[in-house]
């Protein structure tokens, strides 16, 4: 049982690497962690939409053979990070995008021997490990007046924020230093052009890679961080990112393309009558 244990740990810290033109010949299943399966396997109705459902990355491995007899090759879960842990009037964060701590596991989901055990086992069919990360925020739930910086982790002043302001999306300069969210559930704007902080992420990106043999990252909110950040992070996290730039507008995806790997497919053309 140990023997089996350490081969599964050693498969899931040996990420990949596909290159972008590997990843576009990829089909990519996305899973909401919470709302997929439960390690039990039971089906029964959530109590409440606004809280965790009690889905796990073992219950995700349990249905890894219907995932790959669908035709998928790949699959895109959820930020795997701690989370707040009140509950807000929207809820609580089942969906994983309000990070209080990028150093320690949402344990919602489940154990770091989950997370590389979901990573062999995916491995070990041919296919891929895709993870949903923030780099743009942290979360809180009150004011944003009331915000305690020292709960968060590593980032834990209010000098590794930029000061609360909400965004003006027809200002450039706004769109990368305001907060998202609102006055409930503010998300604290990282200051991801000082030097250190930047540092600090880079290593946390290679370490997950590492750690948990993650072949490529979706990244949440990129538009909303500096375009020279995302050269340092790509090259720290050695593996493919496609990002979320959430504009309809075409033209300006040439540009963010010479920043980082890939896009989301957001824009589009008008509906012809």
């Amino acid at each position: 049982m140990r023997g089996s244990a350490l081969l599964a740990a050693l498969v899931a810290t040996t990420a990949k690497a596909l290159s972008t033109a590997d990843w576009t010949k990829q089909s990519i299943y996305q899973v909401l962690t919470d709302r997929f399966a439960r390690t039990d396997g039971s089906t029964s109705a959530c109590s409440s939409l606004t809280t965790y459902c009690g889905g796990t990355w073992q219950g995700l491995i349990n249905k890894l053979d219907y995932i790959q007899d669908m035709g998928f090759t790949a699959v895109w879960i959820s930020p795997v990070v701690k989370n707040i842990e009140s509950n807000t009037v929207y809820g609580l964060p089942y969906h994983g995008y309000w990070a209080q701590d990028i150093y320690s596991l949402n344990s919602h989901f489940g154990t770091e021997d989950d997370l590389k055990n979901l990573s062999a086992a995916l491995h070990d069919r041919g296919m891929y490990l895709m993870v949903d990360i923030v780099v743009n925020h942290f979360a809180w739930n009150s004011a944003p007046a009331n915000v305690d910086y020292s709960q968060f982790n590593p980032f834990n002043t209010a000098a590794d924020f930029h000061s609360y302001c909400p965004i003006d999306y027809s200002n450039a300069d706004s769109i990368v230093k305001c907060w998202l969210g609102d006055t409930n559930v503010p998300l604290p704007d990282v200051k991801t052009e000082d030097s250190g902080i930047r540092d600090t992420f880079n290593g946390w990106v290679s370490d997950l890679v590492s750690t948990y043999g993650i072949d490529g990252f979706r990244v949440d909110t990129v538009q909303h961080v500096e375009k020279d950040f995302w050269p340092g992070f790509s090259n720290a996290a050695g593996c493919y990112l496609v990002g979320e730039i959430f504009n309809g507008d075409p033209s300006i995806f040439p540009d963010w393309l010479k920043y980082i790997s890939g896009a989301m497919n957001y824009p589009a053309p008008p509906l012809q009558p």
